[in-house]
């Protein structure tokens, strides 16, 4: 699961839910007070305190959330990086080969193909939102 899915399916539960991403771990509060959180660097949900946890609106449905976003690997949490390819400047001058955005493994594997006559070394890459 992606820190992005995770952050949506929560805040579909309630708006009083507010995620932040401290130090890039995933933290959950609720009304402004910390309820959980899932490390960036490690695969585990943290709690405050039980009782207060089981309190909280849909609280069940937070924590399968929070799990299935712990379990994920690490490497798989953020979105993958899109680019735009600027061949040369104009507002027509991106690359666009059946898509106008890619990330950077599809940039590499454009760069060995021979029927793209581009000098990569000229062409400027702009992050894509």
């Amino acid at each position: 699961m992606k820190y992005s899915e995770a952050e949506k399916q929560i805040k579909a539960l309630s708006s009083k839910y507010y995620i932040s991403m401290g130090d890039g771990d995933f933290i959950v509060n609720y009304k402004n007070m910390l309820v959980a959180w899932v490390k960036n660097n490690e695969r585990y949900l943290f709690y405050n305190d039980e009782k207060h946890f089981k309190k909280i609106p849909f609280s069940n449905k937070l924590y399968m959330i929070l799990a299935e976003l712990a379990i994920t690997p690490l490497d798989e949490r953020v979105e993958e990086k899109k680019y735009y390819v600027k061949i040369y400047d104009s507002a027509l001058g991106y690359l666009n080969i059946n898509k106008t955005k890619f990330n950077d493994k599809e940039i590499e594997q454009l760069k060995k193909r021979d029927d793209i006559p581009l000098d990569w070394n000229k062409v400027s890459f702009e992050e894509a939102n």
